[in-house]
């Protein structure tokens, strides 16, 4: 049955005159690690609309495979001395996908609507005194009252609020309001007539597209497309998707499932690590209601978890995962230790969790734990959190739900007894969580948190001072700073990190790494 549903799959997806006349060596049929529901890049920070805004937008600046911002859309730029002006002008040769040529005011709308979602961005549209076009139609002049050391870092996000250029009459929509015109000026073009939700995505290259002369690098240099026609099929079952890989059917799988990496290797598939920094799990917990409004109820959470514990029952190989107590990535230029008590998850720290949570006056009541049994790994990590749990005298309520459902009952503030929750388990972007003020789970800014709503002024104010630190010493000090703010306030317990590969075809060569995002420029496919 599942190799007969693929081969219908297929064959719908494959049913159009366009389709039908692309020779099989010019199309890449991928299976992303997740359904593409939503089409705005800064309306959401899931990595699979990241990954479709890479396919179909540019920025003003890339990412090189060294998280070093490099130009893209821009030609020319210059920062004043006093760092309060930036110039951005545009190369020649760009234009939307409707052949209209791309301008300084498309661009100029494009930021504010990003500036009114993403962490940077609300920070840099917070002191801009003006943001607005040169006379010229392609220069971008950008003025602040303070400088922002992070400008450039903030333009060349890769993922999770992509700061994508569209045109302005589509950038004008409100920026709480999905959009739903995909035009942009990337190298391949959304096909929206082929568009399946929950089943199929298809993307044709764009012929007008001109990319830079230098060589790719994650998502920065030339955006050189090899294939005329990539087709995304959401395909849920990891067997399935692992022997049509095998039988020629897919050529590249995000995140194969980890139990048939042993069988992909064997048939002689390539498995390869496009994710540099892993995914960094992390335990929410809901700090407006009883017990965890209290820090040392949290704390007591913090103390207890054995991550090595979680990682085990998750992974079945060790090579795939690591213990990390850094909120900002092991592994990545923010990796801090300041602040981490020691032995963390030990006997020594369960005894100080049941004193901890006998402090904070928990009542006993049983603790509503959002279980997402759709996700394998992220089941498992909830069935031993409740074991931790309860050795040190937490009454958990484990309640079955699904990922995306989990994902909107988060947002429900009730008490856990009327709908709500306590405690919901995630995982973030490596990339993204790296960032002190791209870790959106970091902030605590109250109301205006991400679900879960931490609330600390003192906390808050080191997140927005650390992009106008002056020095490299300076921001090494705030991070320390905020790091150890973090194990004293416990916005969230990490419990591990983990490198998901993805696998490829033989025929598959030239694939970029990106954290958190799937590249399919640069990627060729050899003939049969």
């Amino acid at each position: 049955m599942k190799k007969t549903w693929l081969a219908v799959a297929l064959a719908l997806m494959t049913a159009g005159a366009e389709a039908q006349t692309v020779p099989p060596d010019r199309v890449l049929r991928m299976v992303p690690n997740a359904d593409l529901q939503t089409l705005d890049p800064i309306n959401t920070t899931a990595g699979v609309v990241s990954s479709h805004a890479q396919m179909i937008y540019d920025q003003l600046f890339g990412r090189d495979a060294e998280q070093r911002p490099q130009p893209q859309m821009v030609g020319a730029w210059s920062v004043s001395a006093d760092a309060l002006t930036w110039r951005f002008t545009l190369r020649e040769g760009l234009a939307f996908h409707d052949g209209a040529p791309v301008t300084a005011e498309d661009v100029v709308v494009s930021l504010r609507r990003w500036g009114a979602r993403d962490p940077h961005g609300r920070q840099i549209i917070a002191i801009t005194t003006s943001l607005a076009a040169d006379a010229d139609g392609r220069t971008i002049v950008w003025q602040l009252r303070r400088p922002y050391a992070l400008m450039l870092d903030a333009l060349s996000k890769p993922a999770g609020n992509m700061p994508a250029i569209m045109p302005a009459r589509i950038a004008a929509a409100d920026p709480f309001t999905a959009i739903r015109d995909t035009i942009g000026s990337g190298p391949f073009i959304f096909v929206r007539e082929e568009w399946v939700p929950g089943s199929t995505v298809v993307y044709r290259r764009n012929p007008a597209y001109v990319p830079r002369r230098e060589p790719a690098s994650g998502t920065a240099g030339g955006k050189v497309a090899h294939v005329d026609r990539v087709e995304w099929l959401n395909i849920a079952n990891a067997q399935t998707s692992a022997l049509a890989l095998i039988q020629g059917e897919l050529d590249y799988i995000e995140s194969p499932g980890v139990d048939f990496l042993p069988l992909l290797q064997r048939r002689g598939m390539r498995i390869i690590r496009t994710n540099t920094l892993g995914a960094p799990g992390m335990i929410r917990m809901n700090h407006i209601h009883p017990p965890f409004n209290d820090p040392r109820a949290r704390q007591a959470l913090m103390q207890l978890v054995n991550q090595e514990e979680f990682l085990q029952a998750m992974f079945p190989e060790p090579s795939l995962y690591q213990v990390c107590h850094a909120f900002f990535v092991c592994g990545s230029p923010q990796e801090t230790n300041a602040g981490v008590p020691a032995g963390l998850g030990s006997p020594a720290a369960r005894e100080r969790a049941r004193q901890l949570l006998r402090e904070s006056g928990y009542d006993g009541a049983p603790i509503v734990i959002m279980d997402p049994t759709d996700n394998p790994f992220m089941h498992a990590a909830t069935l031993v959190l409740a074991q931790q749990m309860q050795s040190v005298g937490f009454r958990t309520d484990v309640q079955a739900t699904d990922f995306a459902s989990m994902a909107g009952r988060r947002a429900n503030r009730r008490p856990p007894a009327e709908g709500g929750w306590h405690i919901g388990l995630t995982f973030w972007n490596g990339l993204g969580a790296s960032d002190p003020v791209g870790n959106v789970p970091m902030a605590a800014s109250c109301d205006a948190a991400w679900p879960g709503w931490p609330c600390d002024a003192a906390h808050q104010a080191l997140i927005d001072s650390f992009p106008y630190a002056a020095t490299a010493e300076e921001r090494k000090r705030i991070l320390d700073e905020l790091h150890a703010s973090a194990y004293r306030l416990v916005p969230y317990v990490p419990f591990g990190q983990w490198y998901l590969p993805s696998a490829v075809t033989p025929r598959i060569s030239d694939v970029l790494a990106m954290p958190g995002i799937i590249i399919a420029w640069n990627i060729r496919k050899a003939a049969r």
